[in-house]
């Protein structure tokens, strides 16, 4: 699954250094530009930032816990995108496709992981 920025997002930039997978645009149409899905709905008025699901693994296999939800100083912004259950084997999957020359670690996942 991957997860999603909601519209309690102030903008601030924390999230966007802290994602091991280059899955956050400080904009929709950022993400767009660079051939990225956005969910449906999703920072249509380009006014927070998004996160592609294309390339949001939760960081499972980089940290035992989604980097931008822990950044995030609203606390609540960086959710569970209830559209994308994934389970934890697709998100290694994926961390592995998109970072090839990244030491994945299997052991690495949150709680949260459903499917």
């Amino acid at each position: 699954m991957a997860l999603m920025i909601n519209d309690n997002c102030i903008a601030c930039d924390a999230c966007l250094p802290a994602c091991p997978n280059n899955a956050i645009f400080d904009k929709r149409s950022a993400g767009e530009e660079r051939g990225y899905h956005i969910g449906e709905g999703q920072g249509v008025d380009n006014s927070i930032y998004v996160i592609t699901y294309e390339r949001c693994t939760e960081c499972v296999g980089h940290f035992d816990e989604p980097q931008c939800a822990s950044v995030c100083p609203m606390g609540d912004c960086c959710v569970p995108d209830p559209i994308r259950p994934e389970s934890k084997e697709v998100l290694l999957e994926r961390a592995e496709r998109i970072n090839p020359n990244k030491v994945i670690h299997s052991d690495k996942a949150w709680q949260g992981v459903r499917g």
